[in-house]
């Protein structure tokens, strides 16, 4: 899970708790401790299902893998990567391969390799093709 996702699962638990003690408090007295019984019961549902709903989706949907390779990259200072650069007939111009991040917009990428040294590659004449290279 990412941190941003951590955070939204103990905003939206302490939200929860907060609006229990607040409900928990109104059903003061002998009659009202059903009430009170089916608030905590519900509170912990619901925050079970938050956390469980969450899970499920860094776990079991494309955009949540994503975003925690995403993080991982950001994290470990990138992913290692070969990065192979053609001109329009299809002979390699360049060929990069390291552990790095790769910056797209509409007419280049950019990265910086391990040694440091930035790489701005404008692609409207060629193909650039990066892939991930399993460690």
């Amino acid at each position: 899970m990412t941190v941003g996702g951590i955070a939204l699962g103990v905003i939206v638990t302490v939200i929860i708790l907060i609006i229990g003690v607040l409900v928990g408090a109104y059903c003061v007295g002998e009659e009202q401790w059903v009430g009170l019984i089916a608030t905590i019961i519900l509170g912990v549902c619901l925050i079970v299902g938050t956390w469980i709903g969450l899970n499920w989706y860094y776990g079991s949907t494309e955009a949540g893998k994503r975003a925690i390779k995403t993080q991982d990259s950001n994290f470990n200072g990138g992913i290692t990567r070969e990065v192979t650069v053609y001109d329009m007939d299809g002979d390699v111009l360049a060929h990069y391969k390291g552990k790095f991040d790769v910056e797209y917009s509409d007419e280049r990428i950019l990265f910086d390799d391990e040694n440091g040294q930035r790489h701005i590659i404008y692609f409207k004449s060629g193909t650039v093709v990066v892939d991930e290279v399993a460690e």
